[in-house]
């Protein structure tokens, strides 16, 4: 499968919309806005995107076509939304919503329909994805006072936490087979980015910059991971195996250039 790299970047002024290849090479624009366009994520089959936008003024969640075209208010989400993913089979997505004044879990069918809160405490929820079988959902909470890696049903049933301790774990993504999670953690001191068994065991450090590592993201088929690192000054994105090797600087600008993850080719 070839692939691209889908990410975000304010360097037109304000955050856009942008892909590029894993290379570095053909970049482009997809969004273009006054508002900050933010978090894409593509379908499946590569032919749509759907992103968070505030160009109503608030955040709300968008489809797009892969082009960029034929952008339109994502239907069936009471209020704001943010951080928009796309489940494997296609037929749903999983987001962030702020129902009564924190963060919280929702899915929605991607014709409106079906729409259900999944998570409802006083604490913060966020950073979702679908785990590769589409019927369960990694997320990041701070239920236990500082946020931690948990795993639920897609109807919000049978949470289990994965990671336990003082520091923070964040953007959790698992890869292709499900056997592995990949995240971000401040337990360094600094953020670096960490991968682990499904089930919590086997922690191995990825990252050893002393700058910021986060977002990152398993490719289709569990060889490398994207990410973004402020290790040159400002946000830029990488790619790197899935053993950490190999480091790889895929953009190149004074611009912050965020939340990146895979694009398939259409």
């Amino acid at each position: 499968m070839k692939l691209s790299i889908l990410f975000d970047s304010d360097r037109a002024g304000n955050y856009e919309i942008y892909r590029v290849g894993v290379d570095g090479s053909n970049p482009a624009r997809l969004t273009e806005h006054r508002a900050d366009d933010f978090a894409g994520w593509p379908s499946p089959d590569g032919t749509s995107i759907v992103f968070g936008s505030r160009r109503d003024g608030e955040g709300r969640i968008y489809f797009m076509d892969a082009d960029g075209h034929g952008v339109r208010l994502a239907p069936g989400i009471p209020g704001t939304g943010g951080q928009p993913v796309w489940s494997p089979g296609g037929t749903r997505i999983v987001f962030v919503s702020h129902i009564d004044g924190n963060a919280e879990i929702c899915i929605v069918n991607v014709d409106g329909s079906g729409y259900r809160r999944l998570t409802d405490n006083s604490c913060g929820d966020f950073e979702p994805t679908w785990l590769p079988d589409g019927e369960h959902i990694g997320w990041s909470s701070d239920t236990g006072g500082n946020a931690d890696i948990y795993v639920m049903r897609a109807d919000g049933t049978e949470i289990r936490r994965l990671t336990h301790g003082a520091s923070i774990e964040a953007y959790p993504n698992w890869s292709s087979d499900g056997t592995r999670v990949v995240f971000c953690s401040d337990r360094s001191g600094a953020w670096e980015i960490y991968a682990m068994d499904a089930d919590g065991r086997d922690l191995v450090q990825l990252t050893d910059t002393g700058a910021f590592n986060g977002t990152p993201r398993w490719s289709p088929d569990g060889t490398q991971i994207v990410f973004q690192s402020d290790r040159d000054g400002d946000s830029e994105i990488f790619v790197m195996n899935a053993d950490g090797s190999d480091v790889r600087q895929v953009t190149h600008n004074d611009a912050n250039d965020a939340h990146p993850c895979w694009f398939p080719a259409v």
